[in-house]
C-alpha cells in the first residue's frame, strides 16, 4: 500500500473517531438492550420447555414401568398355565373342534369379526383379481380389517407339521382360552396378541385369526432362539408383526418341562405405540422428530443409537401403526444416531440405565431439545424438537432490534460518507509531499538490483526519510563488497569441484562409484583415485577418502593441500605407508598453529589377486558387505589422524575379498545427518540401504545413499559434507 493511502487511513481514523464513538455507543446500547431482552426471553422459554418436557418424560417413564410390571405379571400367568397344561399327560378330550390354520388353508374356521383395534396393510399387487377378494377399491399399502375371533384360540401349524402330529398339544393348549380372555380383560388395548409357541412348530394365538403368511415360523427368529438359549423373560427388539405387519415388540418367557427341557415360548405381542404416553407426542408439530431408539449395540457402533422406529409417512419405511393420527414406521435398513459431544454420551448412559431426561444439542445442524424416556430395558422413546419452536417470541424481539439498528446505520452512514470525501481530498495533497522522497528511494533500490553500485539517494531531510536515505547510501558499498566476496566463493567452489575425479577408473573385475556433496560453498571432504607404485591401472587401483575438521574456506584449503601432497607422493613410486607418513608430516606442519587435522582411509585393490591393502588414519572404518551371508565386516585397524603427530608410524593392512563383496568408504557427514526431530541418520540406516540396493550398479548405490540422507533431513541444511566411495568386486 502506498504511503498516501496510509496517510488517508490515519486521517480518517482520527477524524471519524468521535463520530464513530457516538454512533457505536448508541447502536451498542440499543443492541445490548435488545440482546438482553432476547436472551432473557429465550432462557425463560427454554427453561420452561425443558422443565415441562422433563416432567412429562419422567411421568412417561413411571407409567411405562408400571405397565411393564403389568405385562410381566400377565405373561407370568399365561406361562404358568401353559406349563401346567403341557406337563400334564392326563388331559380330557376336546368338546369342540379346534380352529386350525395351516399354509394350505384353515380347518374349523369360526365366525370372524372386524375389530377397530385390528388392522393390517394390504399387500395385493396390481396384477391380482380384486373382484375375487371383494377389494376392488383397495390400493396396495392401505389399512384394511384383520378379522379375528374373541371366542377362539387359533392354532397355526408351521410348514411340515400335520394336524395329527399337533393334536395332542392342541388338546392340552385349547383350555388356555379362559386364561387368554382373563389376560385380555386386564391388558385391554395394551397387547395385540397372546401367543404360545412350541418347539414342534405349533403356534397358539389369541384372539384367533387366519392371517399368518404361508412361510411363517417363529422358531427361525432371533428372539425365539435367544429365549431358548438364555431361558429368561426378555423384551425383543421391535419388528413388523407377521399377521398385521404392524411395528411391534414382544415380551417372551420360556416354557419348560418338569425335567427342565425347553418346550417353547409364551409371548405378548405389543404395538410400539400402545405403551407410550400420548401427552409427549400429541403436542408436537410436523417439524418434530419422534422415534424409538435402542442402545443394545452402542458399544460396537462407536457410541451410536440404533433407530428401530419413527413417526411419519416416509415411503422408505413400512408397517405403520396408527397412534394419535400418526404412523409408527420401521426402517427397511439399519439407521443410527450419533453426535460427538458430552451431552449425547450422557443421554446414551441414561438410556442404558432406563432413565429419562432432556438435553439440548444440535440435530441435523439445528439446535434442538432431545427428550428421551425408557420403554423397556432395550428401548427408549426419543423426541427431537427444534429450539426455535419454543423461542418464537425471543426471535421476534431479536428481529425488532435488528430493524431498529438498521435504521440507525442508514442515518449515520450518510453523514460518514460526506466526511470521508472531504478528508480524502485533504489527505491526497498532504501525502504527495511524503511520497516523492519514497519514490526516489524506490527507484534507487531498483538500480542497485540491476547492478548499479554507484547509485545514491539524492535527497536530504531531517526526518526519518532522510535518515533512511543516509543508511541506504552507506549500505550500497557494503552490498558491493559482499557481492564480490560471494563471486570469489563461487569461483573457489568451481575450482575445488574441478579437483575431484571426473569419474571412477575403469578396471577389470570391479564396479566403482563415488560422489561428494558439500554443506557450504566449499568443503573439507576429499576423495580421489590414485596412481601409485602398486597400481597398474587394469587390475589394480587405489582409492582414498578424507575429512578435514571444520567447514568452509579453511577446511577447503587444507583439503586441497592434502590432495596435492598425496598425488605428488603417490607418483614417486613409494609404498602406501611411506606416502602416508610423508603426507602426515607435511599436514602436521601446515596445521601446527590452526588446530585442524584430517582423517583419511586409503585402499589399494587388486581385482586379480582379490586383495585389499589399506591404511586407516583416524577415519571411520571401511565396510565390506557380503550379500550371500547378508553380513558386514569393519576394517578397523589402528591409525592417527593426519596433522596430529608428525612422527606417527602407520601400518598397512591386508584383507582378502571374494567376487560379489562390496567395499564401502564414507565420511561421518552421512551417518551424523539430523532430521528435524533431532534423530541422526545412523550407521544402521547406511547398512540397510547397502543391503537393499546391493544388486544395483555402484554409482546408483552411492546416489541412492546420498538421496536417503537428503530425505532424512527433510529440508534441513547439511551440517557436514557427505562423501562415499563404493567398490563392487565382480
Amino acid at each position: 500500500m502506498k504511503i498516501r493511502w496510509k496517510i488517508l487511513l490515519i486521517l480518517l481514523t482520527f477524524s471519524l473517531a468521535p463520530l464513530f464513538v457516538l454512533k457505536t455507543h448508541g447502536l451498542n446500547s440499543l443492541k445490548e438492550l435488545g440482546s438482553d431482552l432476547q436472551a432473557q426471553i429465550r432462557i425463560t422459554l427454554l427453561e420452561r420447555a425443558t422443565d415441562s418436557l422433563s416432567k412429562q418424560a419422567k411421568g412417561t417413564a413411571a407409567m411405562i414401568n408400571l405397565e411393564d410390571r403389568l405385562y410381566r405379571t400377565t405373561l407370568k400367568s399365561v406361562q404358568g398355565e401353559a406349563d401346567i397344561r403341557l406337563n400334564d399327560d392326563d388331559y380330557p378330550p376336546l368338546e369342540t373342534k379346534p380352529f386350525i390354520t395351516t399354509p394350505e388353508g384353515a380347518l374349523n374356521t369360526p365366525e370372524l369379526i372386524n375389530d377397530p383395534s385390528y388392522k393390517k396393510r394390504a399387500l395385493m399387487g396390481r396384477g391380482m383379481n380384486r373382484s375375487e377378494h371383494r377389494m376392488a377399491a383397495i390400493q396396495r399399502g392401505d389399512l384394511i380389517d384383520l378379522p379375528i375371533s374373541l371366542e377362539h384360540v387359533s392354532f397355526w401349524l408351521a410348514q411340515g407339521l400335520t394336524p395329527e402330529q399337533a393334536m395332542p398339544d392342541i388338546t392340552r393348549l385349547a383350555p388356555l382360552l379362559s386364561a387368554f380372555k382373563a389376560c385380555s380383560s386386564t391388558l385391554k388395548n395394551l397387547a395385540l396378541w397372546q401367543e404360545v409357541i412350541l418347539e414342534n412348530g405349533l403356534v397358539a394365538t389369541y384372539p384367533g385369526h387366519n392371517s399368518f403368511p404361508h412361510k411363517y415360523d417363529p422358531r427361525t427368529h432371533s428372539w425365539y432362539n435367544d429365549i431358548k438359549k438364555n431361558r429368561e423373560t426378555t423384551w425383543a427388539m421391535p419388528t413388523p408383526d407377521a399377521a398385521s405387519r404392524t411395528l411391534c415388540y414382544r415380551l417372551s418367557a420360556p416354557i419348560l418341562s418338569n425335567s427342565g427341557r425347553f418346550l417353547g415360548v409364551a409371548s405378548l405381542v405389543v404395538p410400539v405405540g400402545a405403551t407410550l404416553n400420548n401427552t409427549l407426542i400429541a403436542g408436537n408439530n410436523g417439524k418434530t422428530e419422534i422415534m424409538m431408539v435402542s442402545s443394545a449395540d452402542v458399544q460396537s457402533r462407536n457410541g451410536a443409537l440404533m433407530v428401530v422406529g419413527k413417526v411419519g409417512d416416509d415411503p422408505l419405511y413400512e408397517a405403520p401403526h396408527t397412534m394419535g393420527g400418526r404412523f409408527w414406521l420401521a426402517p427397511q435398513e439399519p439407521q443410527w444416531l450419533h453426535e460427538d459431544n458430552p451431552e449425547f454420551r450422557t443421554m446414551i448412559k441414561d438410556i442404558g440405565k432406563a432413565e429419562s431426561g432432556v438435553i439440548q444439542i444440535k440435530y441435523k445442524g439445528v439446535p434442538s431439545l432431545w427428550t428421551y424416556s425408557p420403554i423397556n430395558s432395550h428401548l427408549s422413546l426419543l423426541i427431537i424438537t427444534p429450539v426455535r419452536d419454543f423461542t418464537a417470541e425471543a426471535d421476534e424481539a431479536e428481529q425488532y432490534v435488528r430493524e431498529s439498528i438498521a435504521n440507525q446505520y442508514e442515518g449515520t452512514s450518510v453523514i460518514a460518507f460526506f466526511v470521508i470525501c472531504a478528508i480524502a481530498v485533504v489527505a491526497y495533497f498532504a501525502s504527495m509531499s511524503f511520497s516523492r522522497p519514497i519514490s526516489k528511494l524506490s527507484k534507487a533500490v531498483i538500480k542497485v538490483g540491476e547492478g548499479d553500485w554507484d547509485v545514491r539517494a539524492d535527497f536530504h531531510s531531517k526526518d526519518e526519510l532522510g535518515e533512511l536515505a543516509e543508511k541506504f547510501n552507506n549500505m550500497v558499498p557494503q552490498l558491493k563488497e559482499h557481492s564480490i566476496t560471494q563471486q570469489a566463493l563461487s569461483l573457489a567452489d568451481e575450482a575445488q569441484q574441478s579437483l575431484f575425479p571426473q569419474g571412477p577408473p575403469t578396471v577389470n573385475g570391479a564396479d566403482i562409484g563415488a560422489r561428494c556433496t558439500f554443506s557450504e560453498k566449499t568443503g573439507g571432504d576429499y576423495y580421489d583415485f590414485l596412481s601409485c607404485a602398486q597400481c597398474d591401472g587394469t587390475d589394480r587401483f587405489g582409492a582414498a577418502i578424507g575429512d578435514v575438521s571444520g567447514h568452509g574456506v579453511s577446511a577447503a584449503l587444507l583439503m586441497t593441500s592434502a590432495r596435492a601432497y598425496i598425488r605428488a607422493l603417490t607418483g614417486q613410486h613409494l609404498s602406501l605407508v611411506e606416502v602416508f607418513e610423508r603426507v602426515n608430516r607435511l599436514v602436521t606442519t601446515d596445521c601446527a598453529k590452526t588446530g585442524h587435522f584430517m582423517t583419511a582411509f586409503t585402499v589399494i585393490c587388486d581385482t586379480k589377486e582379490k586383495t585389499v591393502n589399506w591404511i586407516r588414519a583416524g577415519h571411520d572404518p571401511a565396510l565390506i558387505y557380503t550379500p550371500e551371508s547378508d553380513s558386514f565386516e569393519e576394517l578397523v585397524g589402528t591409525g592417527l589422524a593426519l596433522g596430529v603427530d608428525g612422527e606417527y608410524r602407520y601400518e598397512e593392512n591386508l584383507t582378502r575379498v571374494e567376487p560379489g563383496q562390496i567395499l564401502i568408504l564414507y565420511t561421518d557427514g552421512i551417518w551424523e545427518a539430523h532430521s528435524p526431530a533431532g534423530a541422526t541418520f545412523g550407521k544402521d540406516n547406511l547398512r540397510r540401504i547397502i543391503c537393499e540396493n546391493s544388486h544395483k550398479p555402484a554409482q546408483d548405490m552411492v546416489d541412492m545413499l546420498l538421496a536417503e540422507v537428503q530425505n532424512h533431513r527433510r529440508g534441513l541444511p547439511l551440517e557436514d559434507d557427505c562423501t562415499a566411495i563404493i567398490i563392487k568386486f565382480l
